[in-house]
């Protein structure tokens, strides 16, 4: 937060004049002044020595203050020095005066860190050596002149502490807090009162910057995300501009390569409309326009004749697409057929069903029907019976609550599910479970009663839609069905 700190040239080397004219004025000040009276106040501790009147060391009283008739009189005629200010003020002007890398390379300067210190490191070290007269605070001290010049001044034009204290935090209120704390705590009317007013608008200054910083990080976070996939939205825009680019560029050649074509065929028309004009006989004439006009009729017919092909062939990829889902569908309709007609069929001694077990038996396993028709729930269960199954019954939430469903696929050893007679809810809510319970599960395109034998038939023979998970012989169907409604 630099506000006095500028990028021209020309506004530096005045700022520069501005504060070598300064000094030369308080020099010849100081010399027809006599000897300067400083009256130090440290922020913590008595009895520490400080020069007083004629040189002679002096122990201040334990307060860190002069008395308000003396003080403003007494500080008149000297600017304080950083290691004069408080020592509780160093660190904030350290701090905010300077930027991390001018600290750096100050302290890296005086050899006060090494190289691979830390930037607290450094901060630490300037403020240690700044409490003293040594020759980096005297450094200090002239980068800090020179850097905010102009605020210097400004409060040097301040006559009485309320004077400075106004204009200091006016700059606080702009957010010129650099500039303007060197120039508020270097000022010759500051007093020990002034300092403590100071030190506590920067301090809970620092806070709220620091609140505000985190505020910033956050919102340049999301600005940085926002950033990324602008730069994504626009990579992929560049792409497709690319692209439609090339795509315009050959459409441009082949356009020209047409148009040089048809500057040719025009030219070759201009010749034999030369070569027509030059015909004199009015019977060629007629002859050509009757051959022309015939060739024109015969140019509609076949354009008629061509359009009307394009239309046959539309319908004819139509009708066979339709045929190939009628045979998808017959041979679906086939399979429910003789898997209801064997099923029906079966007896004590059936061979016909093409299983290891030449039958269909499930051996007292306790099936459950989510779905389907519940006018062929009796037929449904007639069913499973005949094949040695025991069949429950959930209609899918049509009807029955949803809450019988958990209890009824815990106690079911195997699912069957018509997907063109359930809800939505009770489909996934039986898909999560058989996935999870690895439990099998065969799906219907349709909930009549060949649709419900072929689910038996595929269930016996392990062709689950869902399954367990370690059967290796375990097939799926082609394409999983999904609710209808």
């Amino acid at each position: 937060m630099n506000g006095d700190q500028t990028d021209s040239s020309s506004f530096e080397d005045r700022a520069v004049a501005l504060f070598s004219e300064w000094k030369t004025r308080y020099r010849a000040l100081k010399k027809h002044a006599g000897p300067p009276q400083v009256f130090l106040a440290p922020p913590r501790g008595a009895g520490r020595a400080v020069p007083g009147p004629g040189g002679a060391q002096e122990t201040p009283p334990a307060e860190t203050e002069l008395p308000p008739s003396d003080e403003p009189r007494a500080r008149a005629k000297r600017v304080p020095r950083i290691w004069e200010i408080p020592e509780k003020l160093i660190c904030p002007v350290i701090g905010t005066c300077l930027t991390i890398s001018e600290v750096r390379k100050l302290a890296r300067k005086h050899g006060a860190i090494p190289a691979n210190a830390s930037d607290f490191d450094g901060h630490v070290a300037v403020i240690s050596l700044c409490k003293s007269r040594t020759p980096l605070a005297q450094d200090v001290q002239r980068v800090l002149d020179r850097k905010h010049v102009l605020w210097v001044g400004r409060f040097e034009k301040a006559k009485t502490p309320e004077d400075a204290r106004d204009a200091w935090r006016a700059a606080l209120e702009r957010g010129e807090a650099a500039g303007a704390l060197w120039g508020v705590v270097t000022s010759r009317v500051a007093t020990s009162e002034l300092w403590q007013e100071v030190y506590e608008d920067i301090h809970m200054f620092q806070h709220q910057i620091g609140a505000g910083a985190r505020a910033d990080l956050s919102r340049l976070r999301a600005l940085e995300a926002e950033v990324a996939e602008l730069k994504g939205q626009a990579k992929r825009a560049r792409e497709r501009a690319d692209s439609e680019l090339a795509a315009r560029a050959m459409r441009i050649r082949f356009l020209e390569e047409r148009v040089a074509e048809l500057e040719a065929n025009a030219r070759d028309t201009e010749n034999l409309q030369q070569r027509l004009d030059e015909l004199a006989s009015g019977q060629r004439v007629a002859l050509l326009e009757r051959a022309l006009a015939a060739a024109e009729g015969e140019i509609a017919d076949l354009t008629r004749k061509a359009a009307r092909i394009e239309a046959l062939e539309a319908r004819l990829e139509d009708s066979r697409a339709r045929q190939e889902d009628l045979y998808k569908a017959l041979a679906q309709v086939e399979a429910e057929r003789d898997a209801l007609e064997r099923l029906l069929g079966v007896s004590g001694e059936c061979g016909t069903c093409g299983l290891k077990a030449d039958c269909l038996d499930f051996g007292g396993r306790r099936l459950l029907c989510v779905g389907g028709r519940a006018n062929l729930q009796a037929q449904y269960r007639a069913l499973v019976e005949r094949v040695g199954g025991v069949l429950a019954y959930h209609d899918g939430g049509r009807e029955e609550a949803m809450a019988r469903l958990p209890e009824l696929l815990g106690q079911a050893d195997a699912i069957i599910c018509p997907v063109d007679c359930v809800s939505h809810a009770a489909y996934y809510q039986l898909k999560r479970y058989c996935k999870q319970a690895d439990k099998p599960c065969v799906l219907l395109r349709s909930s009549g009663l060949g649709s419900f034998a072929e689910g038996l038939r595929r269930l016996a023979e392990g062709r689950t839609d869902i399954g367990p998970a370690d059967r290796d012989d375990k097939t799926t169907s082609e394409s999983e069905p999904v609710p209808s409604d």
